[in-house]
């Protein structure tokens, strides 16, 4: 957090990067309260942005709630809005907003709010959440197909906004953040030029330290006794400690130690708890975001090869070179190169797996299991499909 707030104190543009369920969306929110006193924050939420004129709209209401901000808002949408708008609930107002757009006229309105942000008596502080999801619905749309349309649609919005970074540069800030990387989705396209405003802030998981000071505090405060054993095989089990995984691990140990009337939580019982719940159903519908998440990114035939080349990694422990090249073969013939290529950038962009001299390996012990748990079954390893067909 002091880091973030530093680069945020020098005037930077951040993208953040990170591995998903990492708490980007967390840290974005406490850093605008922690900052609420030296620059007006502005969240704005673009999960559910379909173009960039809804992006306009949801800027615009993110200013709403700021009295003198909004009264100048208001003007960008004199033809829109009426003297009763006050009245209108914040969903209407966002249709009667989106009304008041055009897919010409949004850059023009957007410049505006942009200078009305400026001229704010404190700076201001942008945090766009899952803007890269939106960039990716501009750029692939439900087919998942780029054409020369959507890629210019995208191209539009983010050289839009890199043009207001670049205008408003010590004024106002942006920070960028998403579930979904946005430097894999620009190089899809050919648009990584359209990010060269922004500094990437790599956001890591928890030291194992950290991790264990987290569980403990929780086994204190549910009035639980959790052998130092058992602490240390959570942290081992999950690999990698990402915050989310870590306390959601907690969470299933707590309520199976509820299930069996017991306040002492032993090593045998978190590894039972890691295998029945963890990887068990409870544990695939918290997972699967992961998998829903990537088939975004990639698209369905992208979508295909990734799944085939984690399970490799998963149920043979390593993805070594002739295993992918044979995958990728397999899906994309003569093809077969630059669509490797691109998987295995995204899957390591991503956070799924790291490239370990050799081989690629899964980052977190916990993905690998899941992931193995929920695809070895109808899965031939590639190693052994030769004796699979004699």
């Amino acid at each position: 957090m002091e880091l973030f707030q530093e680069r945020i104190q020098e005037g930077a543009h951040l993208l953040l990067v990170a591995p998903r369920r990492i708490g980007k969306t967390s840290l974005l929110k406490e850093a605008a309260r922690q900052l609420e006193q030296q620059y007006l924050c502005l969240y704005v939420d673009l999960q559910k942005a379909k173009s960039a004129a809804d992006a306009i709209v949801d800027l615009s209401l993110a200013a709403h709630p700021h009295k003198s901000l909004w009264e100048k808002t208001k003007g960008i949408f004199h033809n829109v809005l009426h003297d009763t708008v006050e009245s209108v609930k914040v969903h209407d107002l966002a249709i009667t907003l989106r009304g008041g757009l055009t897919s010409g006229d949004w850059p023009a309105k957007g410049d505006k709010l942009f200078d009305i942000l400026a001229g704010n008596d404190k700076p201001v502080l942008l945090l766009f959440d899952e803007l890269p999801i939106l960039v990716n619905r501009l750029l692939k749309g439900a087919d998942y197909v780029i054409t020369p349309e959507r890629r210019q649609a995208a191209d539009e919005f983010l050289s839009w906004l890199r043009s207001n970074a670049i205008r408003h540069q010590g004024v106002i800030r942006i920070v960028i953040a998403g579930s979904i990387g946005l430097e894999p989705i620009a190089r899809q396209a050919g648009l990584s030029a359209t990010l060269n405003s922004l500094t990437p802030f790599h956001l890591g998981p928890w030291s194992t330290e950290v991790a264990i000071g987290c569980l403990q505090a929780l086994a204190n405060e549910y009035q639980l006794t959790i052998d130092e054993a058992a602490i240390l095989e959570m942290t081992s089990l999950l690999g990698v400690c990402i915050p989310y995984y870590v306390q959601m691990f907690f969470d299933h140990v707590y309520r199976e130690s509820r299930i069996q009337g017991t306040k002492h939580v032993s090593r045998a019982f978190v590894a039972e708890v890691y295998k029945h719940s963890m990887l068990g159903t409870r544990g695939h519908a918290e997972l699967s975001h992961l998998e829903e998440r990537l088939r975004m990114v990639l698209g369905p035939k992208l979508d295909l090869l990734a799944l085939d080349l984690l399970t490799e990694t998963a149920v043979t422990g390593a993805l070594v070179t002739d295993s992918a090249k044979a995958l990728a073969k397999e899906h994309f013939g003569d093809d077969w190169q630059p669509n490797l290529r691109e998987v295995l950038t995204i899957l390591e962009h991503d956070g799924y797996i790291e490239n370990r001299s050799d081989s690629f390996k899964f980052i977190s012990r916990l993905l690998k299991d899941w992931w193995k748990a929920r695809f070895e079954f109808a899965y031939v390893p590639v190693a052994k499909r030769g004796e699979a067909k004699s």
